[in-house]
């Protein structure tokens, strides 16, 4: 959700591509912001901007979801 958020940098369309309420989704970026206890977004009138810890972990998250990948791409070549 995290990285839906920082690539729409607005929560109701990255909530549509997500398939949830904007409700739903403010809720889950608050409780990963709670248990990181940092803030990863600043609101910015009807959007919001990565703070400069959410620009380090986003793409931290990035990264980690392209080795998931190639781990994966690798395992299918490999079966």
């Amino acid at each position: 959700a995290a990285i839906v958020l920082a690539e729409e940098l607005d929560y109701a369309r990255a909530a549509e591509k997500l398939k949830v309420t904007t409700s739903d989704l403010r809720k889950q970026i608050a409780a990963l912001e709670t248990q990181l206890c940092f803030h990863i977004f600043k609101p910015r009138q009807r959007k919001v901007e990565l703070t400069e810890e959410g620009q380090f972990l986003i793409k931290a998250f990035r990264e980690s979801a392209a080795l998931h990948d190639r781990k994966e791409q690798e395992k299918k070549r490999h079966q």
